[in-house]
């Protein structure tokens, strides 16, 4: 019965305690507030040495230039070649979508969770998604590749812009929803989204359908809203979809017996699941 009270926990609930958790006994200190950020940019060749071949990396940084999470690293053993990324980052790629160099541009997809590298959530205020490209040795003398950036305000209103078209950078969109602005639970019925066991004390299966292709991000958080781990943050295609998660953290360490919440965000929408690791 010690978890009486919890079983009832809603999952907005939860959100909301999240985030008024950094506020003083006053009520007077800046909320931090919990949110989802989606941005998808296009890239274009500028027909360098490895053209169409390039690397790429999507990452966060805050107002003062300090680095924050990366979310998208598509190098491998060419990452040194990223020479904007490697001097704001240290190579520090944890929870992002890593790959090898890619054969083509195309258009990238990658989502926020307002968290940083250790899975804390960040003040609000201004923050700066960049990406930079480069289809060149471009750390061995040769000229740095293209970067932009697009900054946009962490706080409790919703944003999005679309900033025009660069000549090496298009179609870019950015969204940022705040707390319970886009939480949507009719999301888990159109995506058919459970998991099995729940209570588990071993491995947890979890199975969605998707209605089209589509990128969607699937992370775990603990009751103090810190993301503990990433299962999905990738294009996937249509149907029915199947992962396991054997209750370890980033970098295999196994959770602790208790209540988690699994946040599901699809298209530019999210909604909160709970699950109870038994231990």
């Amino acid at each position: 019965m010690k978890f009486s009270f919890l079983q009832t926990f809603s999952p907005i609930l939860f959100l909301f305690l999240i985030s008024i958790s950094s506020m003083g006994q006053t009520g007077v200190q800046a909320l931090n507030t919990d949110g989802i950020l989606t941005f998808s940019v296009l890239t274009i060749t500028n027909n360098a040495t490895y053209s169409p071949k390039n690397v790429l990396a999507i990452w966060v940084k805050d107002a003062q230039g300090n680095f924050v999470v990366s979310r998208k690293v598509m190098a491998a053993s060419r990452k040194q070649h990223l020479v904007k990324w490697v001097a704001s980052s240290n190579n520090n790629s944890v929870t992002a979508i890593t790959g090898a160099t890619l054969p083509n541009h195309q258009l990238h997809n990658i989502s926020w969770d307002c968290r940083n590298d250790v899975g804390n959530l960040m003040s609000d205020g201004l923050y700066e998604i960049w990406v930079e490209f480069t289809e060149r040795n471009s750390a061995s003398g040769g000229a740095v590749g293209p970067s932009t950036k697009v900054t946009f305000t962490k706080g409790t209103e919703v944003v999005s812009i679309n900033p025009p078209d660069e000549a090496y950078f298009s179609n870019m969109s950015l969204n940022y929803s705040p707390l319970n602005v886009g939480v949507d639970e009719n999301l888990k019925p159109l995506l058919k989204f459970n998991t099995f066991p729940n209570p588990f004390n071993d491995r947890l299966h979890v199975c969605f359908e998707l209605p089209i292709s589509s990128f969607i991000n699937i992370s775990v958080y603990d009751l103090s809203g810190k993301r503990i781990a990433e299962l999905v943050n990738e294009k996937l295609p249509q149907g029915v979809n199947n992962f396991i998660w054997e209750g370890d953290v980033d970098g295999g360490k196994r959770i602790n017996p208790g209540i988690y919440f699994i946040r599901i965000v699809y298209g530019e929408k999210l909604f909160m699941h709970k699950v109870i690791f038994g231990g």
